[in-house]
């Protein structure tokens, strides 16, 4: 059966009438990403973004729950007081964006989301808040390349941990100038999009080489696509697990990944594989620290090191990969001082 947008939408509200009979402390639930678009699909999976406010403070602060094997809730759950100085909220990224969408609401007591929308929508677009919307990404970034560069002996899996949420970060500045912040299984096939509105289409060709897209390839998918898949699967049954990679959300990376491959896609998979490895990696490594046997022991971290080794991440690269990572930076934030100049801020 074809999911449409509508019936997305459907099976959302359904599981809002039910979880209303069950609590009377949710303020107000609105939907978010790419449910109220229409690229929810990649290769057939997705999932609903959903955020809930509650009166009280939630037990928990995000959980998926199934729907089937393609299609799951990622649920956020928020304290009403969040909201408190909602205008604030027209410099953030996330969540600025999401309230933005009036149709997104989908419960609202008493209309009191829709008066957040009101204030946090009014002056969103002006290029006072798009800049601080942008900073907030590049100041990030600078303070971890600082991390980064570094001459310490951080162990080099922590390393590689912080030159992609660096990455992640510098390029989200990038895309801040013009729309909302980056998804994982989007982030390649939307950056060059955001790069192009601010007249910095090089930087695409930096950002795929910066994070080793010149080594993918068919083969090298088809390689470290089994190996992915068992980790991502390991991962999801430790207590440790983010909520991220739970097990509901497998055929959400798969699926998409392999859908890219298909369509000969090859520059936007290794994304979405980094930002899942790089966790993987931080949840079973705990794992192996708490004391497990040597029979139980994960080979994951083994695993990433290699799969980075062979997009052109090693120790002996660090100082390399380092410097590249700081040119790719500067060039962010002189975009962001011609941005700067071009409104008078």
């Amino acid at each position: 059966m074809f999911i449409s947008q509508d019936l997305l939408i459907d099976i959302a509200k359904d599981y809002l009438r039910r979880l209303l009979r069950q609590t009377n402390d949710i303020v107000a639930v609105y939907l978010t990403g790419s449910v109220l678009g229409d690229q929810a699909f990649i290769g057939g999976s997705t999932d609903i973004d959903m955020v809930i406010v509650h009166k009280e403070e939630p037990a928990v602060a995000r959980e998926i729950r199934r729907i089937k094997s393609n299609l799951s809730f990622d649920i956020v759950h928020h304290h009403q007081s969040l909201y408190a100085f909602h205008r604030r909220m027209r410099q953030d990224a996330w969540l600025g964006y999401a309230l933005r969408n009036h149709d997104a609401i989908i419960h609202d007591t008493d209309h009191w989301l829709e008066y957040i929308q009101a204030g946090v929508d009014s002056q969103f677009e002006t290029p006072e808040n798009t800049f601080a919307r942008a900073s907030k990404f590049l100041d990030q970034a600078r303070r971890y390349w600082f991390d980064l560069d570094d001459d310490d002996e951080t162990p080099f899996c922590d390393w590689l941990n912080l030159f992609f949420k660096t990455v992640g970060d510098a390029s989200n500045a990038i895309a801040a100038l013009s729309g909302p912040v980056l998804t994982q299984r989007r982030f390649m096939l939307d950056f060059p999009a955001r790069a192009e509105a601010v007249n910095q289409l090089s930087l695409v060709g930096d950002l795929a080489h910066l994070i080793g897209n010149d080594y993918i390839s068919d083969a090298f998918y088809q390689k470290w696509r089994p190996v992915w898949e068992l980790r991502l699967e390991e991962c999801s049954k430790s207590a440790q697990c983010p909520p991220n990679l739970h097990k509901a959300r497998k055929s959400y990376f798969l699926d998409c990944c392999d859908a890219l491959v298909e369509s000969g896609s090859y520059h936007a998979i290794l994304w979405p594989m980094l930002e899942t490895w790089r966790q993987i990696e931080l949840c079973l490594r705990d794992e192996n620290n708490k004391g497990s046997t040597e029979s139980s022991r994960s080979n994951a971290p083994e695993d990433w090191l290699t799969f980075a080794a062979e997009i052109g991440f090693s120790p002996d690269q660090k100082e390399a990969k380092t410097r590249e990572l700081g040119r790719f930076i500067e060039k962010v934030r002189q975009t962001l001082e011609l941005y700067q100049r071009d409104y008078g801020l």
